[in-house]
C-alpha cells in the first residue's frame, strides 16, 4: 500500500469533521458573517506566510537536484496563492496593511507550525513533507466535498472564491503531484517509519479542526 493511502485512511475521519465544519458550511450557504471571514483571512495569511518559512526550511534538507526543483514549484505555487489570491482579496474585504501588520496569530497557529518545523528538524525531509500535504490535501478534499453536496448555494455564495481556489485543476494537479513525489519518496519504507508519518499526518488534521473552531472564539 502506497503511503498517500495509509495517510489518507488515517486521517479520513478528522477530514471528514471538517468538511462539516460550522464555518465550512457557513461559507458554502453564504451565510458566514463577514467580520468572521476578514479574521479567518488575516490569520491564513500569517500562515501561509509562515507555511512558506516551513516549505524553504524542508528544501533546504536536500541536495537532490529533482527534489529542489519539486520545492521551487510548490513554493512559487504558494507565493501564488498568497499573493495573486488571498492578498486581493483581504483588501476586497477593506483589510489594510496596518490591520495585517498589527494582527498577531491565533495560539492554535503558532503552536501548528512549531510542530510542522520540530518534525523537520527531528524527522527530515520526508517528515516535513507529510506534514504539510495534509494541509494542501486537507483543502482539495473539504473544497471537493463541499461542492459536491452544496454546488446550489456555493454558486450564489459571496465566498464561492475560496472553494473555486481549492477545487480548480491548478491547486489539484499540484496536490497530486505532491502526492506523488511522497510515495515516491517513500517508497520501501519500514513499517515504524510509516507508523510515525502517520502520526504526524494526524497530528496536522487535528491542528487544523482546532483551527476553525478557534476562529468563532
Amino acid at each position: 500500500m502506497k503511503i498517500s493511502d495509509m495517510l489518507y485512511e488515517a486521517a479520513q475521519d478528522l477530514w471528514g469533521e471538517a468538511a462539516e465544519k460550522s464555518f465550512v458550511r457557513e461559507m458554502a450557504e453564504g451565510s458566514l458573517d463577514e467580520g468572521l471571514f476578514r479574521r479567518y483571512m488575516i490569520q491564513d495569511y500569517l500562515y501561509l506566510l509562515d507555511y512558506i518559512d516551513t516549505l524553504r526550511l524542508i528544501q533546504s534538507r536536500t541536495d537532490d537536484a529533482e527534489m529542489t526543483a519539486f520545492m521551487d514549484a510548490v513554493i512559487a505555487e504558494t507565493e501564488n496563492e498568497t499573493y495573486r489570491v488571498h492578498v486581493p482579496h483581504m483588501k476586497q474585504l477593506g483589510v489594510s496593511d496596518e490591520e495585517i501588520s498589527c494582527a498577531a496569530r491565533l495560539p492554535v497557529i503558532s503552536e501548528y507550525i512549531g510542530y510542522m518545523q520540530r518534525q523537520i528538524h527531528e524527522h527530515g525531509l520526508i517528515a516535513g513533507l507529510t506534514a504539510l500535504l495534509q494541509c494542501s490535501w486537507l483543502y482539495a478534499y473539504i473544497g471537493e466535498k463541499a461542492v459536491s453536496e452544496h454546488a446550489d448555494s456555493i454558486a450564489a455564495s459571496p465566498y464561492k472564491f475560496w472553494f473555486d481556489a481549492y477545487t480548480c485543476r491548478e491547486y489539484l494537479e499540484a496536490n497530486q503531484m505532491w502526492i506523488d513525489v511522497l510515495d515516491r519518496e517513500t517508497e520501501g519504507i519500514s513499517r515504524d517509519m510509516a507508523e510515525m508519518l502517520k502520526g504526524i499526518f494526524v497530528r496536522c488534521a487535528g491542528y487544523e479542526n482546532e483551527l476553525w473552531d478557534e476562529l468563532y472564539l
